[in-house]
């Protein structure tokens, strides 16, 4: 609680310069939109790490049934959250796209799909 007492008045400081570098609402979308992005993908990131890391954890257990039911717990929660997270990340795209948020003349992105 002391930390957080001794950091308010610094992002207190920053506010003007986050409030000018912001000219409508437009832009502070696209950087909230920027920000979440990475935060999702450092999410997920972490989520995969942890699962590798449970599965490892499983492997080297050998015979001792108390570290493989614990990897075991490591290896489902670890699916579970990606599933979730990826789950998400798709119905976000899905609302996005079919509620066309963005501007309107932005053309369908090519590069998504094969070309032969």
């Amino acid at each position: 609680m002391k930390i957080i007492k001794k950091l308010i008045p610094f992002g207190l400081m920053a506010l003007p310069f986050v409030a000018g570098a912001i000219s409508n609402a437009d832009d502070l979308f696209g950087k909230v939109e920027t920000l979440l992005g990475k935060v999702v993908t450092l999410l997920i990131s972490v989520a995969v790490i942890i699962l590798i890391a449970a599965i490892i954890s499983y492997i080297r257990a050998g015979e001792d049934e108390e570290k493989r039911g614990k990897a075991r717990n490591m290896m489902i929660y670890g699916i579970i959250g990606l599933f979730v997270m990826v789950s998400l990340w798709g119905l976000v795209a899905i609302l996005t796209g079919t509620f066309e948020f963005g501007s309107s003349n932005d053309a369908p992105d090519t590069d998504l799909l094969p070309s032969f």
